[in-house]
């Protein structure tokens, strides 16, 4: 075969390959930017079925493409409630959920940190997330390594969301569409950034059981005994403080059935709002999950 001929079939080999890469299942330009840039470039490269991208949806009439604007602090609809619980994932998680599921199978919202009382890629934090997310809990962004957001710039806060979406993607195969500022210190510029930008609810809470700041178990316990439906709550708790999941969650479980509620749900359902960005499968570990080189907890 003559030089010009090898030349002109590797051409053609090259063209085919080249074709073969170009013809990805999906492409970037169709998947929205609200998603995080490395989640966007493996969904890129996945068959289209092996995700599903959710709208934004608003009110009981789940008006698509419509977006949940400002802070949250109450839910909506009758008689609702969300307990929710901040700082985790912690040695307390499967605990929390176990005694959610005994009384009535209710379901709490998780705020997680990548990078806080430990690494959310360690496989106890792995274990007790893909625990919480396959009985129905819904899971979401507590920012990285929970500094006080309102002392940040876009770019950082950027940072901080990024990295936890990463991180829910690869343990979970999912990106929150929920975000929770740490100690609720968030600038309005920042709640209208993270809404267009980063196309999350903003949740806060209307009933904080004062756990993080020492107040005790009785305080915890008198809050959820005075809480009376139709009142609508979204109730602050940490899982980090002990007494939370082992005395106040275990009564405050049956309290609230018997002031009138039917149990706690997630704020995705007592907001109205989708849970994920993206849904699709659980990741394999590799050298990426890590916290080194990424912020220690409270820092930038």
């Amino acid at each position: 075969m003559r030089f010009s001929s090898l030349l002109a079939a590797g051409a053609a080999l090259s063209a085919a390959l080249l074709s073969t890469v170009a013809a990805s299942p999906t492409v970037m330009s169709t998947i929205p930017d609200h998603i995080s840039e490395n989640v966007r470039r493996e969904l890129s490269t996945l068959p289209a079925d092996q995700y599903t991208i959710h709208e934004r949806d608003i009110g009981h009439q789940h008006k698509k493409r419509a977006q949940i604007n400002g802070v949250q602090n109450e839910c909506r609809g009758d008689r609702c409630l969300s307990i929710t619980f901040d700082d985790g994932p912690y040695i307390y998680s499967q605990k929390l959920v176990d005694t959610l599921g005994n009384a009535g199978n209710q379901k709490a919202t998780f705020f997680v940190n990548g990078n806080n009382y430990r690494c959310i890629y360690d496989d106890a934090s792995v274990r007790a997330l893909r625990y919480a997310y396959e009985r129905g809990h819904e899971i979401c962004s507590h920012t990285w390594s929970h500094p006080n957001i309102a002392n940040l710039n876009n770019q950082q806060l950027d940072r901080q969301v990024q990295l936890v979406e990463d991180a829910l993607w690869k343990i979970l195969g999912v990106v929150p569409a929920c975000f929770r500022a740490p100690f609720g210190s968030i600038r309005a510029d920042q709640v209208r950034y993270l809404n267009d930008r980063w196309g999350v609810v903003v949740v806060g809470w209307n009933r904080d059981t004062n756990d993080a700041n020492g107040a005790g178990t009785q305080a915890g316990l008198n809050l959820y005994r005075n809480l009376r439906a139709p009142t609508k709550a979204i109730v602050l708790n940490h899982e980090t403080v002990p007494g939370t999941p082992n005395t106040v969650i275990p009564q405050a479980v049956n309290i609230v059935r018997q002031n009138g509620y039917v149990g706690s749900r997630t704020t995705a359902s007592t907001l109205f709002y989708n849970p994920y960005k993206v849904t699709g499968r659980y990741g394999n570990r590799d050298g990426s999950w890590t916290c080194a080189g990424k912020p220690a907890p409270g820092g930038v």
